[in-house]
């Protein structure tokens, strides 16, 4: 009877022991199951952000102009994890410039948007418009150049007249007469920049050309320049 006894215990004790051993088994093939739904959600969040694209507008996210007769797309770097060149991570250069350093000269100040609608233009003869790097040649070799844009070094223009002169009349549609007065009838609309707000060169170069006689509301300042351009990814040329 003890014997019996015994073994009914024993055989309870084991049916106990594989219910909770089942049980536990299912619990952990739910949790498991679970966390791999919410490893494959997280793994479709990172995916769907790697591949988010990068826009210059709302829904934009390139715009095609022609340069030369060729056609450059103009577009953000698609690569989110893409840093600006090293030559325009330092902090401590220049002077800042306010938004509207030619007063009471009405110049006007633009940004990117602006910038991109000058570039576009270059090309349109009903435009009559110029894109202007003001930089040195050194800063052209180390980052580029914005698409359909025309080298004037600031310096040269201010110091050479003959090479202003030459600039304003085969580049900018600056008629001279015989006697050297300037007619800016005909003029192109400028939008010129350099480095960035820090930088002198493009205010230098245009107030030189306001010297000259150039009309303020045919001149643009792109105050940004190439250090706000290059940290938004847009494309350059050459460099």
């Amino acid at each position: 009877m003890k014997t019996l006894s015994a073994l009914f215990i024993l055989l309870s004790l084991s049916a106990s022991s594989y219910s909770y051993a089942e049980e536990k088994s299912e619990v952990s093939l739910k949790t498991a199951a679970e966390n791999s739904v919410s490893d494959g959600n997280v793994v479709k969040k990172r995916n769907k952000k790697m591949k988010k694209s990068v826009y210059i507008k709302p829904n934009i996210l390139q715009i095609k102009v022609i340069i030369n007769g060729e056609e450059v797309v103009i577009q953000r770097n698609q690569d989110r994890k893409a840093l600006v060149t090293k030559f325009y991570q330092k902090t401590g250069r220049g002077i800042i410039k306010p938004m509207h350093p030619f007063k009471p000269h009405a110049v006007e100040t633009i940004a990117e948007h602006e910038m991109i609608d000058y570039i576009s233009r270059v090309s349109l003869p009903e435009w009559n418009t110029a894109v202007v790097d003001a930089r040195k040649s050194v800063w052209l070799t180390l980052t580029g150049i914005l698409p359909g844009a025309t080298h004037v070094p600031f310096h040269k223009f201010n110091k050479d007249k003959n090479y202003a002169r030459e600039v304003m009349e085969e580049e900018f549609g600056v008629i001279y007469d015989a006697n050297g007065i300037r007619d800016f009838s005909s003029a192109k609309t400028l939008a010129i920049y350099c480095n960035g707000n820090w930088c002198r060169m493009s205010p230098e170069l245009i107030w030189g050309l306001l010297n000259y006689g150039y009309p303020a509301e045919k001149i643009k300042y792109y105050r940004g320049g190439m250090q706000a351009w290059q940290l938004l990814g847009l494309t350059t040329v050459g460099g």
